[in-house]
């Protein structure tokens, strides 16, 4: 069995730290060459919680459980799309760009090169 077959299937993540070991539920969402990507469902809060960890600290694995070596961390990994439906501190302006200023005298395509009056209008 290689590991690559467990994508999608929730196992029980065992890792030893100082003697104790520790051991979770996670879903095992992404198998690469050199690192494995969980992730934490907390149906509870509605959080999806990203963990990656490098292959190189596997230990053991079965269908039911994978085993880190000794000291594995886990780095908590974000997407982009984490950030969508948090609350931010202000509402942003929106932006504008300064070629589209509609009617304006002063857009681009009204802009005359004869601006030769004394008032300062183009002429006609």
């Amino acid at each position: 069995m290689e590991l690559s077959e467990l994508q999608g299937k929730i196992v029980k993540v065992n890792v030893p730290v100082k003697g104790q070991l520790f051991s979770m539920d996670l879903k095992i969402c992404r198998v690469k060459a050199r690192s494995i990507l969980f992730i934490e469902v907390i149906k509870s809060e509605r959080k999806n919680i990203f963990r990656k960890v490098s292959i190189k600290m596997l230990d053991f694995f079965d269908e039911f459980s994978v085993t880190f070596k000794n000291g594995a961390s886990f780095e908590k990994w974000e997407s982009g799309w984490d950030l969508i439906g948090t609350a931010t501190s202000r509402y942003s302006k929106p932006h504008f760009n300064n070629n589209s200023k509609g009617w304006s005298s002063n857009a681009p395509q009204y802009r005359s090169t004869t601006n030769n009056s004394v008032s300062g209008f183009p002429m006609v």
